[in-house]
């Protein structure tokens, strides 16, 4: 078992430092979460203790099952990437750029991350993004933008769920699915905007599922 786990019985160490080790054990098992599901998606606990070079007992201490692992690892990937363009999003002044940039980048860090719901999903994270979209899409309908038979509140998981479901038949750097966020926009909008990114052969996501098995 790594040394790492317990300092507890090492002379002169105090509290206060403990704390710091502990803070960065857990963000060395958030790094290494992240970069080792991104490879994959199935990958142990054991798989992530060892790519943060701590032992298991470490992990298990901050983050008691894989399950809870990986929802640290998603909501982490969320602060990190995902926030900050909400933000950047609602203080758009038209609120059909803000829905583009909040849908680009959920499309993108899951494209990246190669994050496919409901992978550590939880309707607490999930509402955390939905909230703000449905705040855009109704400032959208009042300012007469967004059509008025929108249900921000029902339609926009939906729509989150619509465009994920077309990433597994793109390769991983591709932004293919701009394509797709653009068809769903026009929708949203009363008018076209702007003219359709090129459609991509499609990257056959049942054949990269039986390499994963």
């Amino acid at each position: 078992m790594s040394g790492l786990n317990d300092s507890s019985n090492i002379p002169g160490v105090k509290q206060p430092t403990l704390r710091r080790d502990a803070s960065r054990n857990a963000r060395r098992i958030l790094d290494a979460g992240r970069a080792v599901l991104r490879e994959n998606p199935h990958a142990s606990a054991d798989d992530i203790a060892r790519a943060a070079g701590l032992g298991i007992a470490t992990l298990y201490r901050r983050f008691p099952t894989r399950d809870d692992l990986v929802r640290a690892v998603i909501w982490d990937i969320f602060a990190t990437d995902i926030a900050p363009a909400l933000t950047r999003a609602e203080g758009e002044a038209d609120p059909r750029t803000g829905l583009r940039i909040a849908f680009e980048a959920a499309m993108r860090t899951a494209a990246h991350e190669r994050i496919s719901p409901p992978m550590g999903m939880t309707l607490e994270l999930a509402q955390s993004f939905l909230d703000p979209v449905s705040r855009l899409i109704r400032r959208g309908q009042e300012q007469g933008f967004l059509r008025p038979d929108l249900d921000p509140e029902n339609d926009t998981l939906r729509l989150l769920l619509m465009l994920l479901s077309v990433l597994p038949t793109f390769s991983q750097h591709s932004e293919g699915w701009n394509r797709y966020l653009e068809l769903v926009m026009e929708v949203l909008t009363l008018t076209p905007v702007e003219p359709l990114p090129p459609a991509e052969a499609i990257d056959d996501p049942f054949q990269r599922a039986k390499v994963r098995h």
